[in-house]
C-alpha cells in the first residue's frame, strides 16, 4: 500500500513538472545587421497630378506612310541624348503612340547598416525601350545597362539581381514568362540587356474593337542568398499604358497596339507641307486657325464661345483635346448640324456640289456640330451655342484635308480609335 502511494506520488511529481514547461518562444525576427541600399539614384521622377499629357514632340510623319517602329538603339540614342528630363520620370519619354523610353542611374551598396563600411558596391544606368507595333498585337520591351561599375568583395559578382515587368495576365501573354530574369550581378555585368515581348491574341478583349490594356512598370531587386543580409527591392520605377486592339479597318491595319497614355496632335499643315500640298488644303487650315485663334470671324457667333482642341501647357492635366466618334450616327448628326450654322450664315443652298459645309470640330469626333451641342439633349437650337465653326470652303480642299489627310494620315496611322483623344495644332 505505501509502495503504490509512493509510485502515485512520483507520477504526480512528473506529471506536475512536465506540465510547468513552458513552450518554446517565438523565433526573433532576423535584425540585419548588413543590407543593400541605394546611394545614389535618378529616375522614376514621379509626374505631378497636375501635370499635361504628353504630346507630339516631333513633326508628324508624312501621309502616305504608316507609322513605323523606331530601331531600339536609335530611341535609345535620341532619348538619352535629346530628352533626358522626360525620360527621367515614371512616365518616361514618348516620340509617339508607338515609340517610348525610360531612363536612370542607380548606386547600390553593400554595407553595414549602423555603421559607414562598405562591403560591396554595384553603380549602373539603365535603358527601357518600348517599341509598339502597329499591324500586330505586340509591344518589345529593350531593358540595357551602361556604365556598370562593380567594387569590393565577391557579392558584387556572386549575388542574385532580379528585374521584372508587370503588365501580363489573362489576356496579355509575356515571353519570357511573368516577365521577370533572375541572374547574378556578375552575369549581369558581361550580359547588361534583357529583352521582353508582350502579346495578346487577335480579336480577344472588350467590345467591338476587342481591346486588352496592361499598365507596365519595371522593378528591380537584389536578393542575397542569406535572411541575415538586406535585400534591396525597388517597385514602380517605370509605369505606361498598353493597349492592343483588333478595331479593322477604322484603325487602318487590323490589329496593332499602342502606348495609350500618349496624346497626339494633328497638324494639317506638316501633313500637307510633307506632300507639298499646303496649298490644296488652304481653305481647311484657315478655317482651323480662325476657329482656334481668331473667333471673331467664325460662325455660330456668340459671347463666351471658345472651341476646344488646342494644347496649352498652361492648362495642365485639365486640356480640352478632341475625341474621336466611328459612329456613322453621330458623324452624319454632326454634318447635319453644321450645315445649319452654313444655311443660317451662307443661305439655303449655298453649299454645292463644288463647295462644301466645313466644321471644325470635325464632324468625325465627340465635339462636332450635334454631339458637341446641346442638339444631342434634344435642343434642335443647341447649334447656336456650339463651340465650334462652319464656313462654305471648296469641295475639293475639304474632301482632301477630311479624307486624306485626318483619316488616312492621322486617325490610321496613329490607330485613334472611338473616344481616343488628340489635339490640334495648326503652325502657319
Amino acid at each position: 500500500m505505501n509502495i503504490g502511494l509512493g509510485r502515485i506520488a512520483v507520477l504526480v511529481a512528473t506529471l506536475t513538472t512536465a506540465l510547468s514547461i513552458t513552450a518554446p518562444a517565438a523565433a526573433a525576427p532576423v535584425r540585419h545587421k548588413i543590407g543593400w541600399l541605394v546611394t545614389e539614384a535618378t529616375g522614376g521622377t514621379p509626374v505631378a497630378p497636375d501635370a499635361p499629357p504628353q504630346t507630339n514632340s516631333n513633326p508628324p510623319r508624312t501621309s502616305n506612310i504608316s507609322t513605323l517602329a523606331t530601331p531600339a538603339d536609335d530611341l535609345k540614342q535620341v532619348c538619352r541624348s535629346q530628352h533626358t528630363q522626360e525620360a527621367s520620370t515614371k512616365q518616361g519619354w514618348m516620340a509617339d503612340r508607338f515609340n517610348r523610353c525610360w531612363i536612370g542611374h542607380r548606386n547600390v551598396v553593400l554595407r553595414c547598416l549602423n555603421c559607414p563600411t562598405m562591403i560591396a558596391s554595384v553603380e549602373f544606368d539603365y535603358t527601357l525601350v518600348g517599341i509598339a507595333q502597329n499591324g500586330t498585337r505586340q509591344v518589345d520591351f529593350t531593358l540595357t545597362f551602361d556604365n556598370w561599375l562593380p567594387l569590393g568583395g565577391e557579392e558584387r559578382e556572386t549575388t542574385p539581381f532580379r528585374v521584372s515587368l508587370s503588365g501580363c495576365g489573362s489576356l496579355v501573354s509575356c515571353n519570357p514568362a511573368l516577365g521577370e530574369f533572375t541572374q547574378p550581378l556578375g552575369s549581369w555585368r558581361l550580359a547588361p540587356t534583357w529583352q521582353v515581348t508582350m502579346t495578346s491574341a487577335n480579336n480577344t478583349g472588350v467590345g467591338s474593337e476587342f481591346l486588352a490594356t496592361s499598365l507596365v512598370t519595371m522593378s528591380m531587386a537584389i536578393t542575397p542568398l542569406s535572411a541575415n543580409i538586406q535585400p534591396w527591392v525597388e517597385n514602380n520605377m517605370t509605369t505606361g499604358q498598353v493597349r492592343f486592339d483588333s478595331a479593322g479597318a477604322v484603325a487602318g491595319k487590323y490589329n496593332g497596339t499602342v502606348f495609350s497614355d500618349f496624346t497626339p496632335t494633328y497638324n494639317l499643315v506638316a501633313l500637307a507641307r510633307a506632300d507639298n500640298n499646303e496649298d490644296g488644303v488652304r481653305e481647311s487650315i484657315l478655317h482651323i486657325d480662325d476657329a482656334l485663334h481668331h473667333i471673331e470671324r467664325t460662325f455660330p457667333s456668340f459671347i463666351g464661345k471658345s472651341p476646344p482642341g488646342e494644347y496649352k501647357a498652361s492648362l495642365g492635366a485639365n486640356q480640352r483635346p478632341l475625341h474621336r466618334t466611328t459612329s456613322t450616327t453621330d458623324k452624319n448628326n454632326n454634318r447635319t448640324y453644321a450645315g445649319k450654322v452654313c444655311d443660317d450664315v451662307w443661305g439655303s443652298g449655298a453649299a454645292t456640289p463644288n463647295l462644301n459645309c466645313d466644321e471644325y470640330p470635325m464632324a468625325s469626333t465627340k465635339e462636332g456640330a450635334y454631339t458637341g451641342s446641346s442638339a444631342s439633349s434634344g435642343n434642335t437650337e443647341g447649334w447656336r451655342t456650339w463651340n465650334g465653326s462652319s464656313r462654305i470652303i471648296g469641295e475639293v480642299d475639304n474632301q482632301d484635308s477630311g479624307r486624306q489627310y485626318l483619316n488616312i494620315g492621322f486617325y490610321q496611322p496613329n490607330r485613334i480609335l472611338n473616344n481616343d483623344p488628340f489635339f490640334v495644332a495648326i503652325n502657319r
